[in-house]
C-alpha cells in the first residue's frame, strides 16, 4: 500500500487524508504536472507551510508523496536505476516553493545524484487558486554536459530549463523532450565508451598533492582498468560522510553518466561507512588506494606464497568493511553453537575470514622460517647478498636483467615485480654473489601489505648491501627517495649499507646526470645500457671490499676489453 514519505510530524489527519488521496490522481505523459495535481499541491502545501512533492512515472503515476518542511524535501530512497546504457530514472519530481524562489542548488543535485527524468518546481502563490504560481522545469541536457557544463560555476549548468508564469503557459512535449534527451544521451555515450571490455573508472583526486594524483592514475592503469575520466576537489580534509562535498558529488554523477564508469578510484583510503555513503549517492563503486594497490598485487602474484600472502592482506582490509547492508546478511541461524539468538550472516562470514587469516598467518610463519633457513644456507656460504630496492617502477628488475643478463619480467608499470627474484653471479677470480630483486616500494604502502609481504621483506635483513634505484627522471625523485628511506627505517633495516643508484639517465642530458649524482652521492647509469654498469658495479665492490672482490675483470674493462 502507498505511504507517505518525509516530515509527517504534527499535520492533521484531514490534510493527512488529503496527501494520501495524492496517490489517485494521474497526469497525462506528455504533461510535466497536470492543472488539477497543481491546485492540489500548491494547495495543501500553503496549508502546511511546507514544502510538498511527487514522483511521477513517465506514465503519470504517483509512486511517492513527500513533505518537507519550509525550505526543502528530503527526498526517500527511490531504489536502483533502470537497466541500460544511456537512460533516465524514469521519475520526475514535480514539488512546492513557499517564498518564490527558483529551482535551487538541492534541486539540482538531486536531479543529478539520482538521474531523474526531471525536477519541476511550483510557486505557491498567495491566493487560493493555487494556479497563479510560476512554474520551473530542469533537465539534464546531455549536449551541455558534454561540452563539459558539468563543472561551470555559472550559468544554468550541464541543465536544460523553462520557467513559465504558471501551469498553462508551460509549453513543453515533456514525453517527447525525455525521448529525445535520452536519446542524445544514448548516443553520446556509446561514443564516451571503449571497446576493451575492461572496468571504466574515473579517477578522483582529494588533495593537493599532484603527484600523488599521478601517481593514483598510474596505479589505475596498472590495474588494467580503462581509465573514463578523472575530477579533482583538492580538500585539507575529506567530507565526513561522502568523502567529496555535494557539488563535487553532482559532477560525479554527471561525468560518470556520461563516461559510461562503473567505479570511481580514489588517491586516498576511505572509512567503510564514506565508501558505502558514496556509493549510495552515486551508484559508482568506490575503490580506494589501499584496495586498489591490493588489486594489483592479486594480479602480479605469480607463486604459492606471493598468493598466500595477497589474500592474507586482503582479507584484513575487507573485515571492517563487512556489512549487514544486504538484507541477506540480516539471518540468523541457530543449530548446535548457535542457540539462542544465533549468529546473523555476517557474523559467520566475520568468522570465516577470521578463521582464514589465522590459517594464513600460520602458513606464512611456516614461510618464514624456510625464507629464514635459506638465508642461513647462503650465510653458510660466506656469499655476499646484494638486494636491489626502490620505488615502485623505478627499474629494479631492468637492472638485475642486465647485471645477470637474466629475463625477469620487467615493464614500464608499477608493481611489476612482486615476488622476489634472486640471481648467482659467477666471476672469473671464482668470486659469487647473490643479487636479490624485491617488491617495490610506494609512499604509504599500506599496514596490512606490510605485514603480509613481511616474511618477503625479510630477505633484505640478511643484505650486504642495499642498491637503492630511483629514477633520475621523475620530478618526484626526492619525494620517492625520502619515502623509501622511511619505509626502511619502519621496517628496521635503515642500518644496512646503501649505495644510491639513479637510473634512467639516458633520458637526461649527461651533465644533469653527473649533476644528480653529485648532489646525492650516488651512481648514475642507464640498466637499459650495460656499458653504464662499471661505475656501479666498482661503487659495489667498495661498499663490499670488507668481504670479498667483486667483479674483478670490470677495472680492466675500463682500459678498453668489452664487457662480458
Amino acid at each position: 500500500m502507498a505511504h507517505l514519505d518525509g516530515n509527517l510530524r504534527g499535520i492533521k489527519t484531514s490534510l493527512r487524508r488529503a496527501l494520501e488521496r495524492t496517490f489517485r490522481r494521474k497526469v497525462t505523459p506528455r504533461e510535466v504536472v497536470s492543472p488539477e495535481l497543481a491546485r492540489h499541491l500548491t494547495s495543501v502545501s500553503r496549508q502546511l507551510g511546507r514544502q510538498v512533492g511527487v514522483l511521477l512515472s513517465r506514465a503519470g503515476t504517483v509512486q511517492r508523496v513527500i513533505v518537507g518542511d519550509a525550505h526543502r524535501l528530503e527526498l526517500p530512497d527511490v531504489g536502483r536505476l533502470r537497466g541500460g546504457v544511456g537512460r533516465f530514472r524514469g521519475l520526475r519530481l514535480v514539488h512546492t516553493h513557499l517564498r518564490g524562489e527558483p529551482l535551487t542548488a538541492d534541486d539540482l543535485n538531486d536531479l543529478a545524484l539520482l538521474r531523474l527524468d526531471a525536477v519541476a518546481m511550483l510557486e505557491v502563490p498567495p491566493g487560493d487558486d493555487g494556479l497563479d504560481g510560476a512554474v520551473e522545469v530542469a533537465m539534464i541536457d546531455p549536449a551541455k554536459l558534454a561540452a563539459g557544463a558539468a563543472l561551470a560555476a555559472d550559468g544554468d549548468g550541464p541543465f536544460r530549463r523553462v520557467r513559465a508564469r504558471d501551469v498553462f503557459a508551460l509549453e513543453l512535449d515533456f514525453e517527447a523532450e525525455v525521448r529525445a534527451l535520452e536519446g542524445e544521451l544514448a548516443r553520446l555515450t556509446r561514443g564516451a565508451a571503449g571497446e576493451t571490455g575492461r572496468e571504466r573508472a574515473l579517477v578522483i583526486g582529494t588533495t593537493p598533492d599532484d603527484d600523488r594524483f599521478a601517481e593514483t592514475l598510474e596505479l589505475a592503469r596498472a590495474a588494467g582498468v580503462e581509465i573514463a575520466g578523472s575530477l579533482r576537489q583538492k580538500r585539507s580534509k575529506l567530507h565526513p560522510k561522502t568523502v567529496v562535498g555535494a557539488g563535487k558529488l553532482k559532477d560525479v554523477v554527471l561525468e560518470g553518466m556520461m563516461r559510461r564508469a562503473e567505479v570511481a578510484i580514489f588517491d586516498v583510503d576511505l572509512k567503510p561507512a564514506q565508501a558505502r555513503a558514496f556509493e549510495d549517492a552515486t551508484g559508482l563503486k568506490a575503490i580506494d588506494r589501499t584496495q586498489l594497490i591490493l588489486d594489483i598485487f592479486a594480479q602480479r602474484a605469480k607463486s604459492g606464497d606471493g598468493k598466500l600472502q595477497v589474500e592474507l592482506a586482503q582479507l584484513k582490509y575487507s573485515l571492517p568493511r563487512l556489512t549487514e547492508k544486504d538484507a541477506g546478511l540480516s539471518r540468523l541461524t541457530g543449530g548446535i553453537g548457535g542457540r539462542g539468538p544465533g549468529e546473523t550472516v555476517m557474523e559467520i562470514g566475520r568468522r570465516r575470514i577470521r578463521d582464514r587469516i589465522r590459517a594464513l598467518e600460520k602458513k606464512i610463519e611456516q614461510l618464514s622460517r624456510q625464507r629464514a633457513l635459506r638465508r642461513r644456507r647462503r650465510r653458510d656460504e660466506a656469499l655476499p647478498i646484494l638486494s636491489i630496492i626502490g620505488y615502485t617502477n623505478a627499474g629494479k628488475s631492468t637492472l638485475l636483467n642486465a647485471l645477470t643478463r637474466s629475463e625477469v619480467e620487467a615493464a614500464d608499470q608499477l608493481f611489476m615485480t612482486l615476488d622476489p627474484t634472486s640471481r648467482r653471479l659467477r666471476f672469473p677470480r671464482e668470486g659469487e654473489v647473490i643479487v636479490t630483486d624485491t617488491v617495490g616500494f610506494i609512499s604509504e604502502l599500506p599496514q596490512d601489505l606490510i605485514a603480509a609481504f613481511r616474511a618477503t621483506l625479510e630477505e633484505l635483513a640478511d643484505a650486504d648491501l642495499l642498491l637503492h634505484v630511483v629514477d633520475a627522471a621523475d620530478d618526484a625523485l626526492e619525494a620517492k627517495k625520502e619515502a623509501v628511506d622511511k619505509l626502511l627505517e619502519e621496517l628496521e633495516l635503515a642500518a644496512i649499507p646503501r649505495l644510491l643508484v639513479l637510473n634512467k639517465c639516458d633520458l637526461l642530458a649527461a651533465d644533469q646526470a653527473a649533476a644528480l649524482a653529485r648532489r646525492f652521492g650516488g651512481v648514475a647509469i642507464s640498466a637499459r645500457d650495460r656499458q653504464t654498469l662499471p661505475a656501479l658495479i666498482a661503487a659495489a665492490e667498495e661498499a663490499l671490499a670488507p668481504r670479498q672482490p667483486l667483479l674483478p675483470d670490470y677495472a680492466a674493462e675500463a682500459a678498453g676489453r668489452p664487457l662480458n
